[in-house]
Protein backbone atom coordinates (compact mmCIF):
# COMPACT_ATOMS: atom_id res chain seq x y z
CA UNK A 1 0.00 0.00 0.00
CA UNK A 2 2.92 2.37 -0.57
CA UNK A 3 0.84 3.76 -3.45
CA UNK A 4 -1.38 5.41 -0.84
CA UNK A 5 1.59 7.06 0.83
CA UNK A 6 2.69 8.38 -2.56
CA UNK A 7 -0.55 10.28 -3.12
CA UNK A 8 -2.55 7.72 -5.09
CA UNK A 9 -5.36 7.36 -2.56
CA UNK A 10 -7.86 8.90 -5.02
CA UNK A 11 -6.99 6.20 -7.57
CA UNK A 12 -7.53 3.53 -4.92
CA UNK A 13 -10.92 5.04 -4.08
CA UNK A 14 -11.91 5.04 -7.77
CA UNK A 15 -10.96 1.39 -8.16
CA UNK A 16 -12.77 0.36 -4.98
CA UNK A 17 -15.93 2.16 -6.13
CA UNK A 18 -16.07 -0.07 -9.25
CA UNK A 19 -15.75 -3.36 -7.36
CA UNK A 20 -19.00 -5.26 -6.66
CA UNK A 21 -20.05 -5.82 -3.06
CA UNK A 22 -19.49 -9.57 -3.14
CA UNK A 23 -15.71 -9.57 -3.22
CA UNK A 24 -12.70 -10.34 -1.07
CA UNK A 25 -10.12 -7.63 -0.40
CA UNK A 26 -6.50 -8.43 0.46
CA UNK A 27 -4.12 -5.65 1.44
CA UNK A 28 -0.35 -6.15 1.53
CA UNK A 29 2.04 -3.64 3.05
CA UNK A 30 5.67 -3.77 4.19
CA UNK A 31 4.71 -1.47 7.05
CA UNK A 32 1.44 -0.71 8.85
CA UNK A 33 1.36 2.93 9.99
CA UNK A 34 -1.86 4.61 11.12
CA UNK A 35 -2.54 6.03 7.65
CA UNK A 36 -2.74 2.51 6.23
CA UNK A 37 -4.90 1.33 9.13
CA UNK A 38 -7.40 4.07 8.32
CA UNK A 39 -7.61 2.72 4.79
CA UNK A 40 -8.31 -0.79 6.06
CA UNK A 41 -11.12 0.49 8.28
CA UNK A 42 -12.62 2.40 5.39
CA UNK A 43 -12.50 -0.25 2.67
CA UNK A 44 -12.55 -3.56 4.54
CA UNK A 45 -15.13 -5.32 6.72
CA UNK A 46 -13.83 -6.96 9.89
CA UNK A 47 -10.28 -7.25 8.50
CA UNK A 48 -7.90 -9.87 9.90
CA UNK A 49 -4.25 -8.85 10.25
CA UNK A 50 -1.41 -11.32 9.64
CA UNK A 51 2.08 -10.18 10.62
CA UNK A 52 5.40 -11.65 9.57
CA UNK A 53 7.97 -10.81 12.22
CA UNK A 54 11.19 -9.34 10.87
CA UNK A 55 14.42 -11.05 11.94
CA UNK A 56 16.33 -7.76 11.90
CA UNK A 57 15.28 -6.99 15.47
CA UNK A 58 17.56 -9.73 16.78
CA UNK A 59 20.60 -9.21 14.52
CA UNK A 60 23.71 -8.26 16.49
CA UNK A 61 25.78 -7.80 13.31
CA UNK A 62 24.20 -4.37 12.68
CA UNK A 63 25.72 -1.66 14.88
CA UNK A 64 23.18 1.12 15.45
CA UNK A 65 23.58 4.68 16.73
CA UNK A 66 21.90 8.07 16.41
CA UNK A 67 23.02 11.68 16.22
CA UNK A 68 20.96 14.63 17.42
CA UNK A 69 20.59 16.92 14.41
CA UNK A 70 20.74 20.51 15.62
CA UNK A 71 22.72 23.62 14.74
CA UNK A 72 24.69 22.32 11.78
CA UNK A 73 22.91 21.56 8.55
CA UNK A 74 22.34 17.87 7.83
CA UNK A 75 24.34 17.84 4.59
CA UNK A 76 27.44 19.18 6.33
CA UNK A 77 27.03 16.66 9.14
CA UNK A 78 26.52 13.84 6.64
CA UNK A 79 29.82 14.64 4.92
CA UNK A 80 31.61 14.54 8.28
CA UNK A 81 30.15 11.17 9.23
CA UNK A 82 30.97 9.68 5.82
CA UNK A 83 34.55 10.89 6.11
CA UNK A 84 34.85 9.33 9.58
CA UNK A 85 33.33 5.97 8.59
CA UNK A 86 34.97 2.97 6.94
CA UNK A 87 32.40 1.67 4.47
CA UNK A 88 32.33 -0.24 1.23
CA UNK A 89 29.03 1.14 -0.05
CA UNK A 90 26.32 3.19 1.65
CA UNK A 91 22.62 3.90 1.21
CA UNK A 92 21.14 7.11 2.59
CA UNK A 93 17.40 7.16 3.22
CA UNK A 94 15.38 10.36 2.87
CA UNK A 95 11.67 11.03 3.29
CA UNK A 96 10.60 12.91 0.14
CA UNK A 97 11.22 12.13 -3.51
CA UNK A 98 12.78 15.56 -4.18
CA UNK A 99 15.43 15.13 -1.47
CA UNK A 100 17.59 12.36 -3.07
CA UNK A 101 18.86 14.63 -5.83
CA UNK A 102 19.55 17.49 -3.39
CA UNK A 103 21.64 15.25 -1.12
CA UNK A 104 23.42 13.58 -4.06
CA UNK A 105 24.45 16.97 -5.45
CA UNK A 106 25.76 18.04 -2.02
CA UNK A 107 27.84 14.88 -1.75
CA UNK A 108 29.16 15.23 -5.29
CA UNK A 109 30.39 18.72 -4.39
CA UNK A 110 32.31 17.14 -1.51
CA UNK A 111 33.93 14.61 -3.81
CA UNK A 112 31.74 11.57 -3.16
CA UNK A 113 30.67 9.22 -5.93
CA UNK A 114 26.91 9.21 -5.32
CA UNK A 115 23.60 8.97 -7.16
CA UNK A 116 19.93 9.59 -6.45
CA UNK A 117 17.18 6.99 -6.71
CA UNK A 118 13.54 8.04 -6.55
CA UNK A 119 10.15 6.70 -7.51
CA UNK A 120 9.97 8.78 -10.71
CA UNK A 121 13.05 7.12 -12.22
CA UNK A 122 12.36 4.85 -15.20
CA UNK A 123 13.19 1.16 -14.84
CA UNK A 124 16.15 1.19 -17.23
CA UNK A 125 17.91 4.01 -15.38
CA UNK A 126 17.10 2.41 -12.03
CA UNK A 127 18.70 -0.87 -13.11
CA UNK A 128 21.77 0.95 -14.45
CA UNK A 129 22.19 2.81 -11.15
CA UNK A 130 21.88 -0.37 -9.08
CA UNK A 131 24.34 -2.19 -11.34
CA UNK A 132 26.88 0.59 -10.79
CA UNK A 133 26.39 0.22 -7.03
CA UNK A 134 26.83 -3.55 -7.19
CA UNK A 135 30.03 -3.54 -9.27
CA UNK A 136 31.75 -0.72 -7.37
CA UNK A 137 31.42 2.12 -9.88
CA UNK A 138 29.08 3.85 -7.40
CA UNK A 139 29.68 4.12 -3.65
CA UNK A 140 26.68 5.98 -2.23
CA UNK A 141 22.99 5.75 -3.10
CA UNK A 142 20.41 8.25 -1.83
CA UNK A 143 16.87 6.91 -1.94
CA UNK A 144 13.33 7.02 -0.59
CA UNK A 145 11.73 3.93 0.95
CA UNK A 146 9.64 3.37 -2.19
CA UNK A 147 12.60 3.70 -4.57
CA UNK A 148 14.71 1.26 -2.52
CA UNK A 149 12.01 -1.42 -2.50
CA UNK A 150 13.52 -4.81 -3.41
CA UNK A 151 17.08 -3.49 -3.27
CA UNK A 152 19.61 -6.19 -2.34
CA UNK A 153 23.29 -5.24 -2.65
CA UNK A 154 25.76 -7.24 -0.55
CA UNK A 155 28.45 -4.55 -0.45
CA UNK A 156 26.27 -2.04 1.42
CA UNK A 157 27.96 -1.77 4.83
CA UNK A 158 26.46 1.54 5.97
CA UNK A 159 22.87 2.79 6.17
CA UNK A 160 22.23 6.43 7.07
CA UNK A 161 18.71 7.48 8.02
CA UNK A 162 19.06 11.10 6.92
CA UNK A 163 15.35 11.56 7.67
CA UNK A 164 13.92 9.45 10.47
CA UNK A 165 11.07 7.24 9.21
CA UNK A 166 7.57 7.99 10.50
CA UNK A 167 7.05 4.40 11.66
CA UNK A 168 9.44 1.95 13.28
CA UNK A 169 8.74 -0.85 10.80
CA UNK A 170 10.22 1.26 8.00
CA UNK A 171 13.35 1.68 10.11
CA UNK A 172 13.64 -2.10 10.43
CA UNK A 173 13.38 -2.48 6.65
CA UNK A 174 15.89 0.30 6.03
CA UNK A 175 18.69 -1.02 8.21
CA UNK A 176 18.09 -4.50 6.83
CA UNK A 177 19.81 -3.30 3.63
CA UNK A 178 23.15 -3.77 5.39
CA UNK A 179 24.67 -6.74 7.22
CA UNK A 180 23.96 -9.06 4.28
CA UNK A 181 25.72 -12.36 3.50
CA UNK A 182 27.31 -12.61 6.94
CA UNK A 183 28.90 -9.16 6.79
CA UNK A 184 28.83 -6.66 9.65
CA UNK A 185 26.72 -3.56 9.07
CA UNK A 186 26.42 -0.07 10.49
CA UNK A 187 23.24 2.02 10.81
CA UNK A 188 23.24 5.73 11.68
CA UNK A 189 20.08 7.70 12.44
CA UNK A 190 19.71 11.50 12.32
CA UNK A 191 17.16 12.65 14.92
CA UNK A 192 15.88 16.19 15.44
CA UNK A 193 14.73 17.14 18.95
CA UNK A 194 11.09 17.22 17.84
CA UNK A 195 11.46 13.63 16.59
CA UNK A 196 12.42 12.03 19.93
CA UNK A 197 9.07 10.24 20.10
CA UNK A 198 9.81 8.47 16.82
CA UNK A 199 13.20 7.39 18.17
CA UNK A 200 11.58 5.89 21.28
CA UNK A 201 9.09 4.00 19.11
CA UNK A 202 11.96 2.53 17.12
CA UNK A 203 13.76 1.48 20.29
CA UNK A 204 10.64 -0.28 21.56
CA UNK A 205 10.30 -2.15 18.29
CA UNK A 206 13.98 -3.10 18.22
CA UNK A 207 13.90 -3.97 21.94
CA UNK A 208 17.11 -2.06 22.57
CA UNK A 209 18.45 1.38 23.45
CA UNK A 210 20.18 3.02 20.49
CA UNK A 211 23.32 4.85 21.70
CA UNK A 212 23.91 8.50 20.83
CA UNK A 213 27.11 9.56 19.06
CA UNK A 214 28.80 12.93 18.72
CA UNK A 215 29.51 14.67 15.44
CA UNK A 216 33.05 13.76 14.28
CA UNK A 217 35.32 16.65 15.27
CA UNK A 218 38.18 18.28 13.36
CA UNK A 219 40.84 16.32 15.25
CA UNK A 220 39.31 12.95 14.35
CA UNK A 221 38.82 13.93 10.73
CA UNK A 222 42.40 15.21 10.57
CA UNK A 223 43.70 11.84 11.76
CA UNK A 224 41.53 10.07 9.21
CA UNK A 225 42.86 12.21 6.38
CA UNK A 226 46.45 11.67 7.50
CA UNK A 227 45.87 7.93 7.71
CA UNK A 228 44.52 7.85 4.15
CA UNK A 229 47.54 9.76 2.87
CA UNK A 230 49.96 7.39 4.60
CA UNK A 231 47.95 4.36 3.57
Amino acid sequence: MKCCAMGFIEDVETIMAQIPEGHQTALFSATMPEAIRRITRRFMKEPQEVRIQSSVTTRPDISQSYWTAYGMRKNEALVRFLEAEDFDAAIIFVRTKTRPLEVAEALERSGYNSAALNGDMNQALREQTLERLKDGRLDILIATDVAARGLDVERISLVVNYDIPMDSESYVHRIGRTGRAGRAGRALLFVENRERRLLRNIERTMKLTIPEVELPNAELLGKRRLGKIRG
